[in-house]
C-alpha cells in the first residue's frame, strides 16, 4: 500500500498510478537481495540498470528518484519544501532540465553523476554533495 501512496504523491498526477506499478514490476531489480554497506567498488552503470525507483529513506523528507529508460523524475522531498525536477540521464549523468518549486527554498542542483555500489546507487552532485539511494523495494521491505 506505502508504494502505491508514494506513487501518486511523486509523480503529481503526470503519471498514473497504474504507470507507476507498471514501472515498479518492470524496472527494479528484483533479485538483488538484501542491500546495506557493501565492500564493491562503485562502477558505472551498464544500461537499464538505473531504471526503478529509488530513495534516500522512508522518511518524507527523503528524496525520491525515478529512472525509466533515459528519462529521471526527481523528487527533493515529500514534504511541502520538495522541489520537483525533470531530465535526462546518459552515460551515467543526470541533467535535471525543468524543475517546479514547492516551498520556501529552491532546489539548485541540475546535474549529477550517477554510480552503482552494491544495490545502492551513489549520486555526486555537481556542487559535490553525495547521495545513497535504495532500490524503494529495498526500503519497503525493512518496514
Amino acid at each position: 500500500m506505502r508504494a502505491r501512496r508514494l506513487g501518486v504523491r511523486w509523480f503529481g498526477g503526470a503519471v498514473t498510478t497504474a504507470a507507476c506499478c507498471a514501472c515498479l514490476t518492470s524496472c527494479l531489480p528484483w533479485d538483488k537481495g538484501g542491500g546495506g554497506p557493501t565492500d564493491e567498488p562503485a562502477r558505472p552503470a551498464a544500461a537499464g540498470e538505473l531504471d526503478g525507483v529509488w530513495l534516500t529513506g522512508e522518511d518524507e523528507n527523503d528524496s525520491i528518484l525515478t529512472i525509466n529508460d533515459d528519462q529521471v523524475y526527481f523528487t527533493e522531498s515529500q514534504s511541502g519544501e520538495g522541489d520537483t525536477c525533470e531530465g535526462t540521464v546518459v552515460n551515467g549523468l543526470i541533467q535535471l532540465e525543468s524543475c517546479e518549486r514547492n516551498g520556501g527554498r529552491v532546489f539548485t542542483e541540475r546535474s549529477a553523476h550517477a554510480l552503482l555500489q552494491g544495490d545502492d546507487l551513489r549520486l555526486t552532485w555537481v556542487s559535490g554533495e553525495q547521495e545513497t539511494y535504495t532500490p524503494m523495494l529495498d526500503v519497503a521491505g525493512r518496514e
